[in-house]
């Protein structure tokens, strides 16, 4: 990651502190559950997110998260 490309905000560490989509796999393996939460920390070992829905944190090892993208919202800008 270059640092040009994180000013411009085209990695998940630039959006933290805000509304991601994550795609998370299902517990049965069997395919994913999108969540829309607020990305509130990223690093080697997975990401850390406020859900819309219920307003806590939660952690998602990478092993989990099968796809991470802007929320909708925030595309838009």
């Amino acid at each position: 990651m270059t640092r040009e490309a994180l000013m411009a905000g085209e990695t998940p560490e630039a959006w933290i502190g805000q509304e991601v989509l994550l795609h998370v796999w299902k517990s049965d393996d069997l395919g994913t559950e999108p969540q829309t939460a607020v990305l509130r920390g990223i690093d080697y070992f997975g990401v850390t997110v406020e859900g819309s829905q219920q307003p806590r944190l939660t952690f998602y090892p990478w092993s989990t998260v099968r796809e991470i993208m802007l929320g909708q919202e925030q595309r838009s800008r």
